[in-house]
């Protein structure tokens, strides 16, 4: 299929080697605490156990949120972040202090999971930005002999956000046809 643009594959992104701690760190006590094992079409983890014991079980669930909570924050994370995240914390302890029915809506909402995406994808568009910065700030070095064939190329980068970008126009030389198009459509010349 000669119309479609070819792309370029995706550089691999890597994280700093704090923030990579940090968050397997947060992802594993996460998958603990809202999904250690799966009951009928729910997740159960630690959170939901909790939920058994009335007020005392929420109170403590709470407490492991907010420790998971400040070991993100080790992240340098921004103010918005940190509101969401707090959110999700406190919507899922106000739906656990609802008697019977909030242990259900508990396993259903898993505010650490949810906590655990807003990070992951966080940190991992922050750290494209960080790559692609150092490319856009310099241009192409161009070699210091004579010999203008001999180009120092950056090296490729990627962006999750961004679209791959664009071609430059097609200049021919003097003289010279541009190749021909194709035809469209039927090829016996009839219409």
């Amino acid at each position: 299929m000669g119309w479609l643009r070819k792309t370029q594959p995706p550089v691999e992104v890597q994280l700093p080697e704090r923030d990579a701690r940090i968050l397997a760190k947060y992802e594993y006590r996460a998958k603990q605490f809202d999904e250690m094992f799966k009951l009928c079409c729910c997740w159960i983890g630690y959170d939901v156990l909790l939920d058994f014991i009335p007020i005392v079980g929420k109170v403590i669930s709470l407490g492991f949120s907010l420790s998971m909570y400040r070991l993100a924050c080790g992240c340098d994370l921004p103010s918005s972040l940190r509101r969401t995240m707090l959110y999700h914390i406190s919507v899922d302890f106000v739906l656990g202090m609802i008697p019977i029915l909030g242990i259900l809506l508990t396993a259903l909402y898993r505010a650490n999971t949810k906590n655990a995406r807003l990070l992951r994808r966080f940190l991992y568009q922050r750290a494209s930005q960080q790559q692609l910065q150092p490319s856009r700030t310099s241009p192409p070095a161009f070699s210091s002999s004579s010999n203008t064939a001999e180009i120092q190329k950056p090296a490729p980068t990627a962006s999750f956000a961004s679209a791959p970008p664009a071609l430059p126009p097609r200049e021919f030389e003097a003289g010279t046809n541009p190749p021909p198009t194709p035809p469209r459509g039927d090829s016996s010349g009839a219409s």
